[in-house]
């Protein structure tokens, strides 16, 4: 099987069969408020200064077809797309509004479309899509395995080109060449960087010029099967989530960890300026997006655990990790927990129901998330 995938290919192959089969699990007790609902299969949330939440989803595909590939087969296969995938903005005392449409494709069991969003100097920028060799050496689709600016009207221009810049570097030097740029953060020296979850690369972009630079390369994890990509080692990917550069500088990032998300094997390493990657806080379980807090932690999002048999489903968390790298889960059993985004005051919104099941998607609130005292690791489940 191969192991680099991103978050949504590895989950539906194994959970989507399931749903289909005994229909989506009865909704968890929140403790949160829901403030938005409807969406289909959200994978990012964004605060700006003035408050604003931005919610990015992947999207449904569309009524054209194209090309592209099936996951549980590797093949080419005939998938709808269309723009189906959103950019969507709200107040807490508004309703939401879209304010941008992105390409969407499903194909088979997953569907990629718009993953996060970031702003520098007030232009909004979104990484969307996904490209792999499988697919031929060029890219066939505008604004996809892209990183793009969006401008008020909802235009789309792209900025970075990943999937050439993987065809000409493959930073992670595997047997595989693909690209899915996910996680994005605008760094304080004009620089957009990138989780790139399929080179497993930590990537540079100035938007200014299109320029594009390896800021540091993340090595395999230790896997259960021997992974073809990797000359059948007992290996897997590290998958790249989120990039977060916190008050004093530091860059951190969350990784998912490829197949089949041993219990414990995600971790949150940091990034030196030189690309040196070092251990933060290790012993975690599918890290799928990491935000910095005004209380001075971190705050990581595990989208769920998997047994033998499949999703175990509402078990879903947020982590709160602490300057030494010890964490505590401080919210749990979330269903397909995606995304986390904190405000100044340290109220927290977190994107749950991340899969694309129609309008199943929803934005939950937590007032003074960062206060949240520990739980108890019996009430956890899973």
């Amino acid at each position: 099987m191969r192991s680099k995938y991103l978050v949504l290919i590895l989950i539906l192959l194994l959970a989507l069969p399931v749903l289909a089969q005994d229909g989506m699990p009865p909704m968890p007790e929140l403790t949160g408020d829901i403030i938005m609902d409807g969406l289909n299969g959200p994978q990012g949330l964004y605060l700006d200064t003035d408050g604003t939440l931005y919610v990015i989803d992947s999207g449904l595909g569309g009524e054209d077809i194209i090309p592209f590939i099936d996951p549980m087969t590797m093949e080419v296969i005939d998938a709808p797309f269309g723009f189906s995938s959103r950019i969507l903005t709200m107040q807490m005392d508004s309703e939401p509004e879209v304010i941008a449409m992105l390409p969407s494709v499903a194909g088979g069991e997953d569907v990629l479309g718009g993953a996060r969003v970031a702003i520098m100097d007030g232009t909004l920028y979104a990484t969307v899509g996904s490209w792999q060799g499988n697919l031929g050496k060029d890219v066939s689709l505008d604004n996809f395995a892209a990183v793009v600016s969006v401008d008020e009207n909802g235009e789309l221009t792209d900025i970075g080109d990943f999937w050439t810049y993987e065809l000409e570097n493959n930073p992670d030097n595997t047997d595989n060449l693909e690209s899915h740029p996910f996680g994005i953060i605008a760094g304080s020296d004009g620089l957009l960087y990138i989780a790139d979850a399929a080179s497993n690369a930590l990537i540079t972009l100035d938007p200014a010029t299109g320029e594009m630079a390896t800021a540091a390369v993340f090595e395999a994890l230790p896997g259960v099967f021997p992974n073809p990509m990797r000359g059948g080692e007992m290996l897997t990917d590290p998958v790249p989530t989120a990039v977060v550069i916190d008050a004093d500088g530091n860059t951190f990032v969350s990784l998912l960890s490829g197949a089949p998300f041993v219990p414990g094997s995600a971790k949150v390493v940091q990034v030196a300026d030189d690309g040196a990657v070092s251990d933060f806080a290790t012993g975690l379980t599918m890290l799928i997006d990491l935000k910095a807090a005004p209380d001075g932690n971190l705050y990581a999002v595990s989208f769920g655990m998997f047994s033998e048999e499949g999703p175990v489903f509402n078990s879903g968390s947020v982590i709160r990790i602490l300057p030494d790298g010890s964490t505590e889960t401080i919210i749990s059993g979330l269903p397909f927990a995606t995304a986390i985004a904190i405000d100044d005051a340290g109220n927290g919104y977190v994107a749950i129901n991340g899969v694309p099941i129609p309008e199943a998607g929803m934005v939950v609130y937590y007032e003074g998330l960062t206060n949240m005292e520990a739980l108890p690791e019996e009430s956890m489940g899973g």
